[in-house]
């Protein structure tokens, strides 16, 4: 099961330590999904927005259905104020799982940065049928790290 991190949390040292650590395991085995997207997602806590999509990117070059790793990429590129590129990313993500609350709401997220409310609002009740709390996770910009 996914777990939310939230930038607004700020455990810088945590966050180079899991860097680090992250960095020593893509070094043993630079093919691993899991740890390249959990290595992004520690470089992205540490406002480090290129590097984390870039760890993002090879994630899904090793894994064109990680789902996770999608997620995280349109998040970043929100982030880097590239939503037309996050919109693709959300996109990709719901192609590979329709039920990912974390893809509607960073797709709903997403779609309201490009002025598109009433789609938005459409997108976020899909979440929210799926799980009636889904918008508690709209406030933040948020990455996934996988288990």
């Amino acid at each position: 099961m996914p777990r939310l991190v939230t930038p607004e949390i700020s455990r810088k040292g945590e966050d180079r330590d899991a860097t680090r650590a992250y960095s020593d395991v893509v070094i043993l085995d630079p093919h691993e999904p899991a740890a390249l997207n959990n290595r992004g997602v520690a470089l992205e806590r540490q406002g480090r927005y290129e590097e984390a999509l870039a760890a993002f990117s090879a994630a899904i070059l090793c894994d064109n259905d990680d789902i996770y790793a999608w997620n995280n990429r349109a998040v970043i590129l929100a982030r880097l104020d590239r939503p037309q590129e996050a919109v693709l990313a959300c996109r990709q993500a719901l192609a590979i799982d329709r039920s990912c609350i974390f893809a509607w709401v960073t797709y709903g997220m997403v779609l309201g940065r490009l002025g598109k409310y009433q789609e938005a609002e459409h997108v976020l009740a899909v979440a929210e049928d799926l799980d009636p709390q889904a918008r508690a996770l709209y406030p933040g910009n948020s990455t996934m790290t996988r288990a």
